[in-house]
């Protein structure tokens, strides 16, 4: 995980996204990154411990400007604007966060965890866009971006559309950890034989239940 892509990790559980998160970013101070964390404070203060016991001191980090942590959804209020990330608003909080490292240390690596919590309230619309501005600004100074979403946000028939959006918005997608902890190729195989049949099955029945609403709705037939 690095250079300057921008890749979506799915994940189930607190544990899996926070292990994860820790692990990018504790290779990015130990190779003399800087490193941006827009995360809840619950995660942020799970990934600070894991940063300590790997070795890199946190408050020296943060004084020194390589470690750089932000409250998601205090971030968030500063560039959100009737429930929309606003492109002036997040160019001044964001852009000129991003701008500031790079003149700094040219390298930098970013995990955003605020597309995860818009989509945690049912905001993908505000998701989607929030992706398509931290790609713009990718274009103007690169920096390798990780983006996390609970898969609790991607339980229904209609968030499963947005998903494809949210998919189409990254370099890389990485599925959660039912997925990534197969090992063998035959696991893997099997799993996305099993989700191609749940999907098939889904889509029976959205038809059935399609067809019953549209038979409640047509007018009734008179008998002869």
């Amino acid at each position: 995980m690095g250079g300057s892509e921008h890749f979506v990790q799915f994940y189930d559980s607190d544990e899996f996204i926070i292990n994860s998160v820790s692990e990018y970013i504790i290779h990015g101070l130990k190779m003399g990154q800087t490193c941006i964390v827009a995360a809840t404070r619950p995660h942020l203060d799970e990934i600070e411990v894991l940063i300590e016991e790997f070795g890199s001191p946190v408050e020296r980090a943060k004084a020194d400007g390589r470690y750089i942590p932000l409250d998601a959804k205090q971030t968030l209020d500063l560039f959100m604007a009737d429930d929309r990330p606003d492109p002036d608003l997040f160019a001044s909080v964001i852009g000129s966060l991003i701008r500031d490292a790079a003149a700094r240390s040219g390298s930098i690596r970013v995990y955003g965890e605020m597309v995860g919590v818009l989509a945690a309230g049912g905001n993908y619309e505000a998701a989607i866009k929030l992706e398509d501005m931290w790609n713009k600004l990718r274009r103007v100074h690169p920096f390798s971006l990780f983006c996390g979403y609970p898969m609790s946000a991607m339980k229904n028939a209609a968030a499963g559309e947005r998903m494809t959006h949210i998919c189409d918005s990254h370099t890389r997608v990485i599925p959660d950890e039912s997925y990534t902890g197969l090992t063998s190729a035959d696991e893997r195989l099997r799993m996305i034989a099993m989700l191609q049949q749940k999907g098939k099955q889904l889509e029976a029945e959205l038809a059935t239940l399609e067809h019953r609403i549209a038979k409640r709705q047509s007018p009734s037939q008179a008998t002869a």
